[in-house]
């Protein structure tokens, strides 16, 4: 009985390790969490089954932790991507060049499905 558990939670750990993502750093997380839930379970079992469970348990936290990495990597390349096709103005108006108006910061958002990061912007003022 106890054995049909531990292969649904082997199973089941297998398909949301293996669905978590197919990042570099999912799959090193995943193996590095099995290794350690492993030796934990035995450590703490003393059988076959608890480090089983260990190991199941380590390669779901492991692969989750390894995606949450390759999200933010993925995350910082897409920014870095953003900037580089968006760049700053090369100069800014000083305050006793500029026409009367004001700075004013834009919010990043979507335009025509494309991504226009934050920025800032001249308002003039009719005086």
């Amino acid at each position: 009985m106890m054995a049909r558990h531990l292969v649904i939670l082997l199973f089941i750990g297998a398909m949301v390790a293996g669905c978590a993502g197919t990042g570099y750093n999912t799959q090193k997380g995943a193996a590095i969490g099995a290794g350690i839930g492993a030796l934990a379970g035995q450590a703490i079992g003393h059988d076959t089954e608890a480090t089983l469970i260990g190991t199941a348990a380590g390669t779901l936290l492991g692969a989750i932790a390894g995606n949450a990495v390759d999200q933010q990597a993925a995350y910082s390349q897409l920014y870095r991507q953003r900037v580089r096709a968006y760049p700053p103005p090369a100069y800014a108006m000083s305050a006793d060049e500029s026409p009367p108006g004001e700075w004013i910061e834009v919010r990043g958002r979507w335009v025509g499905g494309r991504w226009v990061p934050a920025h800032r912007v001249w308002v003039p003022v009719n005086p």
